[in-house]
Order: structure tokens, then C-alpha cells, then sequence
């Protein structure tokens, strides 16, 4: 045996990791629970102090949330086409439920049901859309 030390195998390197890190989407439960949690908070603040609600604080929670999820995840910004449907189907749900809902239960639960509805259906959809498309 000879003393010349070992060439290191290029086998034993850890591979790069899969991907770009611009390909990973939204991570879809957090995004979801963490907006649903940032609507049930503002609803419950709401009650709590109906004299400050207006329409910038019924936005202000869930949109803070999703806009940190972009900002800490570092979706690519062809990711983010997917608020546009989201926010579509949210409204849509928001006006369409509560009017149903206030027939059925009255205005004082269907605006927070509806409100909380729409923030979870909008977060579903952006987090599934952040799928697509993929830079490869």
C-alpha cells in the first residue's frame, strides 16, 4: 500500500438541491390556516370593537399574511398571478354567501361567516395557482 492520500469520490458530494428555488410554490397549509386564523382575528376584533371596523382593516389582516408568505417564501412573481382569481372568487362567495347567509341566519353571523369563507376560498386559490407555471 502506498501513503498517497485518498482522491475524494465525487459520489460522496451532497447533490444540489432540486430545482430552482423560484419553482417552489406557495406552501398551501400555511397559507390557508394562517389566512383563515388573520380573518377569524380581525372578525373577533371586529366584534370586539365595532367603531374602528372599516373596510381597510377588513382587508388589512389576510392580505398582510399573504403578502408576508410571498415576501419569506420568495415566490417568483409570475407565482402571485394567482391572487387574481383568488380575490375574484372571494368577492363572489363574500357577496353571494352573505346575502344567502342573512336569509338563513340573520346579518350578524352571515358577515363573519361569509367574510372568513371568502379569505379561506381566496387563500385555496392562490396557494394552488402558485403551482403554476413552472420555469422548466
Amino acid at each position: 500500500m502506498t501513503d498517497v492520500p485518498d482522491e475524494p469520490d465525487p459520489r460522496d458530494e451532497p447533490a444540489p438541491p432540486d430545482g430552482d428555488p423560484l419553482d417552489e410554490p406557495a406552501p398551501f397549509a400555511p397559507v390557508v390556516l394562517l389566512t383563515v386564523a388573520a380573518a377569524v382575528g380581525v372578525m373577533v376584533f371586529a366584534a370586539l370593537a365595532p367603531s374602528v371596523l372599516n373596510l381597510r382593516f377588513l382587508l388589512f389582516g389576510p392580505i398582510a399574511l399573504v403578502l408576508f408568505e410571498i415576501a419569506v417564501h420568495e415566490l417568483w412573481w409570475r407565482r402571485w398571478w394567482g391572487a387574481i382569481p383568488g380575490a375574484v372568487a372571494g368577492l363572489a362567495i363574500y357577496s353571494e354567501g352573505r346575502a344567502a347567509l342573512t336569509d338563513l341566519i340573520g346579518d350578524g353571523w352571515a358577515h363573519p361567516l361569509a367574510y372568513v369563507t371568502a379569505w379561506a376560498l381566496f387563500a385555496v386559490v392562490f396557494a394552488w395557482c402558485s403551482r403554476y407555471p413552472r420555469r422548466r
